[in-house]
């Protein structure tokens, strides 16, 4: 119960990332979260991530999950 409970909650997260990260300008986006790891997958349309970019989308994961540390969120863009 217990294990279901933590995953009916990561997926609420991450829906609730992805659409946080959409606000900020961003055309899509994939939020995994396992453990105390965060991979984001972000849709970009012509130019690379700037690091900018790359700050806001930490920001916003590191401002929504407790215990997130910088180095453990992986961020790919994809066009």
């Amino acid at each position: 119960t217990n294990k279901l409970s933590t995953q009916v909650n990561n997926i609420t997260l991450e829906t609730k990332l992805e659409t946080l990260i959409k606000s900020k300008g961003f055309a899509d986006c994939v939020v995994n979260l396992e453990g105390e790891r965060a991979n984001v997958t972000v849709m970009t349309e012509n130019d690379a991530l700037t690091a900018e970019e790359v700050a806001q989308i930490r920001d916003a994961l590191m401002s929504q999950c407790t215990g997130l540390q910088a180095q453990n969120i992986t961020i790919v863009e994809v066009k």
